[in-house]
């Protein structure tokens, strides 16, 4: 049975949302994000399940080489690129859940990654990010389009990004999860 977006927790800095599996938004469709910031102004997060091709020392000017790829993040600045991280000693980064930050250092961040103290598993780049102004996204969870659930380190930055949604989704106990197995679109198959 289906679980009503009332008895799940409301939106707020370290929440995922969870899109459901027939979210009338084509942008969100089978996402996994994380809000970063959730005031009375509005909502920003970052679609944490949506890879590209493209690697960030590739996309980045003068950035050491790592073997992490630019996520999707969002439609909106996709001519920034963001981190989220689980680097506790990179300064000037914000704790968004236990064990995961946003942003920091940048100059410091490099420095760590040229010296080897930053792995792939412990950061992902986006490009762009996500937003809701005021209380929309209330009311597209109020509509069952999004499930809220709580974040952790390995969902967001080891999990393999193709299986999240229905890992987490599973994770709830809801029974969309099983729809992970299902091809997106089934007139393909």
């Amino acid at each position: 049975m289906k679980k009503k977006a009332s008895t799940l927790l409301k939106p707020r800095v370290g929440a995922l949302l969870i899109s459901e599996p027939f979210n009338p938004e084509p942008t969100f469709k089978r996402s996994v994000v994380l809000i970063s910031q959730h005031n009375a102004k509005g909502t920003i997060g970052f679609i944490v399940n949506k890879p590209t091709q493209l690697k960030v020392h590739e996309a980045l000017d003068d950035f050491p080489e790592i073997d992490a790829v630019v996520y999707w993040g969002g439609a909106i600045r996709l001519d920034s690129i963001y981190y989220i991280h689980s680097i506790e000693k990179l300064k000037g980064s914000h704790k968004i859940a236990e064990g995961i930050y946003w942003g920091g250092d940048y100059s410091q961040l490099k420095v760590m990654i040229e010296a080897g103290e930053v792995h792939a598993d412990q950061i992902k780049f986006l490009a762009g990010y996500s937003g809701w102004h005021g209380k929309q996204l209330e009311k597209e969870i109020n509509a069952d389009n999004w499930w809220v659930t709580g974040a952790d380190r390995y969902s967001i930055l080891v999990e393999e990004p193709t299986i999240m949604w229905g890992k987490v989704l599973t994770s709830m106990g809801h029974v969309y999860g099983i729809l992970n197995d299902f091809p997106e679109d089934p007139g393909l198959n």
